[in-house]
Parts: structure tokens; sequence; C-alpha cells
């Protein structure tokens, strides 16, 4: 049985990925904030269970407090 790679508490980096999702894609393209900076840190905060893409992770991020939910490719040691 898979298990998440991360756990709550974990100290992690978002990592930008291309899109297959077009509007995912064309928010990533005119937005004016970027979440995947790499001197941002991000803390897990909660793990959800396994889709049929693999596991998410709600995340804070330790800069501004903002929060949001990631799969688990979108994430890397920090």
């Amino acid at each position: 049985m898979t298990s998440h790679k991360f756990r709550i508490g974990d100290r992690v980096r978002l990592v930008r990925q291309a899109s297959t999702n077009t509007v995912e894609a064309f928010l990533n393209m005119v937005t004016t904030i970027d979440t995947t900076r790499p001197e941002d840190i991000w803390e897990v905060t909660r793990l959800l269970p396994a889709d049929q893409a693999g596991f998410q992770y709600h995340v804070r991020g330790s800069h501004d407090g903002a929060a949001r939910l990631v799969r688990e490719e979108q994430l890397q040691p920090a």
C-alpha cells in the first residue's frame, strides 16, 4: 500500500509543473504572485486521501500564512 511522502509539519517548497488543465494553465500565466519562488517555504498542515491522480496536501505559507491545496508531485522537501 502506498503512503504519503510528506507528514504534517514537514517544510516543503512548491514546484511549478506544466498543467494539462486549461484553466490552471491560464491562471498560472496571468497571476502576479508566484507561489513557487524557491525562497518560499510551506508547511504541510493536513494529509488528504489519494484520488486517481495521487495524494493531496493542505499547505500553509510561512511567508504570508496563505493556505492552498497541492498534489504530492508539486512538492519537494525544503
